[in-house]
């Protein structure tokens, strides 16, 4: 099926360039819309060929699913459910007890994407998110291909092919491709040169339209919901601006408007960003006051940086200490890597080295963003990372500082498209290349001889055995991309290959090596989504008709996904390991004492699911159900109502359940609305098992009335005596602010696009 559908794309894209070529011969246009069009075909036949046992079901990527299937899977299945059911999905009761969700950025139920599938699909299967993550490679390769031929050196873009180079090298860079499911990561790094192509393009034209079309794309983009991703995104933005200002002073020798107008465009695309993303963003920086994120200290912060020493060695090679989670071994932990293909690498130098003066007047700003996101990348081995802690806001917030080496990818990618050209258009030579070139094969020729030679000395060591035979073979593909770019560059210099031949074979040469590198690395053909195929267990939970929560805290990883609850409708009070969970709700957890005791029960936990034969307070959980595929359910005994009544006199700060309480009878429940009777001859306390968070707004037989905190965690509503009935609904102020600036943005972005409508002269009205 997949074969039928990608042979009837290709028809239609074949179609389309015939159409788009006849038309340019009609009209005689100078820009050629079907050669970029049949580029970009290109680069998808090359996107799909990377990933075609994935797309086809043959395999699954990443092997054990990762965060696409532990986390956002089912976090997006419940967002889907929700929208499904005309509701925003602005809070999440399926786990950890209850917990925002608009206010967790990453839920990106807002990304046009996400929100088109969960819209057209709410039942999507997990190959849907696969797709999703090859869709945005091959976006961020297009994002770069545009760029490429945006960018001006200084008069002209670089030739097709080096923008098609370019966006392979971009497309399958580290950052993205090792992050294959982290979607929301690579969704938000996906847009990053398309921002850049919009912002230049205005910096070109002088055009405040395009800085808009920037800003409205950086919004776009960060709706996929990862905040560190877009701060990236920005500081490209920011350092690009910098640039361009320092290069217009160099030219001019004086500060005038055009000096000054970059750092003018840099305002409004950052402000119309800021007010189109208000609506997740303001919701976003009031969880982090409740969150445990807050708590990260500066070691932390600087987890997952890039050793000095895997650098170095993947200029040339991302697998010498092993690729993947599967076989990588070394002192260090497995990060993004500075790896582009050797032929991107030999490009990139001959990019610098040969490029003309002209062209190296622009080129350096894309070094400098280069080599900032490599410095930014090695954290805690640079004091760099440090100083930024400081200096941004909310930066300490963010670990893993090898993601910044996405920041490399960007810049390098620009240059390698320079270098490109310089060899294959300008046919540019210089003896440093030369010497560039004899060095780097001599340099791997002895790393390939040392590899070989530790193959022989360490087959008594299974273990080193492996490693050697990982490195050797590394070292052996890096060789040969090496001695075949050189080939190719050697052979165009002395024009014994066209233009048209070296440029597909140099594309054709960085493909394989990536391939080679890449594409069948962290795969399986076994299904991730087992952990959440439970059905017999499901359907039992399903069954009771209370409204309760179950505990599956209780170490069953490999066995039951900790998230099962968001994609089947449950509630649970765990779920995956998140930074962002409510520091109430860990704290209560903390303080419960185990689930033998009353404070406990508060969580009304019903069910406690366990791996079979796992011991549990005896004569208060009964099993319930199983043993079912190596799970049993057992029943709380004395779980505590969803809401129950307390006297009026009780001490709100240590509250423990009576033995039998009074039970408020739910009248409806949702996940951001809910409504209880309860009928008391006594004035009291309605206490609800919910955790407290601003946003929630209570009423008594319609009158407001204030939710206090029980425990210091869960919530309290005073009720009269006689009957009542009460209501709670979660809309938070934040996201009202934020969608009250985003209509200021789109107003904001009107204004740029009315300015920018064509003005008809007194002889056109005429």
């Amino acid at each position: 099926m997949i074969l039928f559908w990608l042979a009837l794309l290709i028809g239609v894209w074949l179609l389309g360039v015939y159409w788009l070529y006849r038309r340019q011969q009609r009209r005689s246009d100078d820009y050629a819309w079907s050669k970029d069009v049949l580029a970009g075909g290109v680069l998808w036949l090359l996107v799909f060929g990377f990933f075609w046992r994935t797309l086809s079901g043959a395999v699954f990527q990443p092997a054990d699913g990762g965060d696409l299937v532990s986390f956002l899977f089912p976090t997006y299945r419940f967002a889907a459910a929700e929208l499904s059911q005309g509701r925003l999905p602005l809070w999440n009761p399926t786990l950890y007890g209850g917990a925002p969700f608009i206010g967790d950025i990453q839920a990106g139920f807002l990304y046009l994407p996400n929100l088109l599938l969960f819209l057209v699909a709410p039942a999507f299967p997990y190959t849907a998110l696969q797709g999703l993550s090859v869709a945005h490679l091959f976006w961020a390769g297009l994002g770069m291909y545009v760029l490429m031929r945006t960018l001006r050196w200084p008069l002209r873009p670089v030739s097709r092919p080096a923008a098609l180079f370019a966006a392979l090298v971009f497309a399958f860079a580290d950052p993205l491709l090792i992050h294959f499911g982290n979607l929301n990561l690579i969704a938000v790094l996906s847009w990053a040169p398309w921002v850049l192509a919009a912002f230049v393009r205005g910096l070109m034209t002088a055009r405040w339209l395009w800085p808009g079309v920037a800003g409205l794309l950086l919004a776009l983009g960060s709706y996929a919901g990862h905040a560190q991703s877009t701060l990236y995104v920005g500081l490209a933005l920011t350092l690009v601006t910098i640039g361009w200002m320092a290069t217009t002073w160099f030219e001019q020798r004086r500060f005038d408007r055009q000096v000054w107008r970059p750092a003018a465009m840099w305002l409004i695309t950052a402000a119309l960003a800021g007010l189109l993303l208000a609506p997740i963003l303001l919701p976003a920086l009031e969880l982090t006051r409740h969150a445990t994120r807050t708590d990260f200290t500066y070691q932390d912060t600087v987890a997952f940086s890039l050793a000095p020493t895997q650098a170095l060695a993947a200029l040339t090679t991302p697998s010498l200490f092993g690729r993947g989670p599967a076989l990588h071994w070394s002192l260090w932990e497995r990060v993004e890597l500075p790896y582009l293909g050797v032929p991107a690498l030999i490009l990139a130098f001959c990019g610098v080295a040969l490029a003309l003066p002209e062209a190296r007047r622009r080129l350096w700003m894309w070094l400098a963003l280069a080599g900032f996101g490599l410095l930014m990348a090695l954290g805690v081995y640079t004091v760099m990372h440090g100083w930024l802690t400081l200096l941004l806001p909310m930066f300490d917030q963010f670990r893993a500082p090898a993601r910044a080496i996405v920041l490399w990818s960007l810049g390098m990618s620009v240059v390698a498209a320079v270098g490109f050209d310089a060899v294959a258009v300008q046919l540019s030579r210089s003896s440093v290349v030369h010497g560039f070139l004899r060095g780097g094969a001599a340099l791997l020729a002895l790393a390939v001889l040392a590899s070989y030679a530790l193959l022989f000395v360490t087959q008594s060591d299974p273990t080193a055995f492996l490693r050697a035979s990982l490195a050797a073979l590394a070292l052996v593909i890096a060789f040969a991309s090496w001695l075949g770019s050189w080939a190719l560059i050697a052979a165009r210099w002395r024009r014994r290959l066209s233009f048209g031949a070296f440029s597909a074979l140099m594309i054709a040469l960085l493909y394989v090596e990536l391939a080679a590198a890449g594409a069948y690395t962290d795969i399986s053909e076994r299904d991730p989504t087992a952990g959440f195929q439970h059905d017999d267990v499901i359907a039992f939970l399903r069954s009771d008709d209370d409204l309760f929560r179950i505990d599956t805290r209780t170490d069953l990883e490999g066995v039951w996904q900790p998230d099962t609850a968001a994609l089947v409708g449950l509630q649970d009070v765990g779920g995956v390991s998140n930074p962002l969970a409510l520091r109430r709700a860990v704290e209560f957890w903390e303080s419960t004492g185990g689930r033998d005791t009353r404070r406990y029960d508060l969580l009304n936990v019903k069910y406690v699911l366990v791996r079979e034969g796992t011991p549990l307070p005896a004569g208060k959980f009964e099993r319930a159900f199983g043993p079912v595929q190596g799970v049993e359910v057992y029943r709380n005994r004395d779980f505590a109502p969803r809401a129950w009544v307390a006297p009026a006199d009780a001490n709100l700060n240590e509250l423990l359940p009576p033995s039998t309480p009074l039970a408020a009878e739910t009248l409806a429940y949702t996940p951001t609305a809910m409504r209880f009777r309860v009928n008391t001859p006594n004035a009291g306390w309605l206490i609800i098992s919910e955790f407290w968070y601003p946003g929630w707004n209570a009423a008594v037989n319609g009158v407001a009335a204030p939710i206090e905190l029980v425990n210091g965690a869960l919530r309290a509503v005073a009720v009269p005596a006689g009957a009542s009935e009460v209501t709670l609904s979660y809309w938070p102020l934040s996201f009202t602010i934020g969608l009250l600036a985003a209509v200021v943005g789109l107003a904001l972005l009107a204004v740029l696009i009315w300015l920018a409508r064509p003005r008809s002269t007194p002889t056109d009205s005429a």
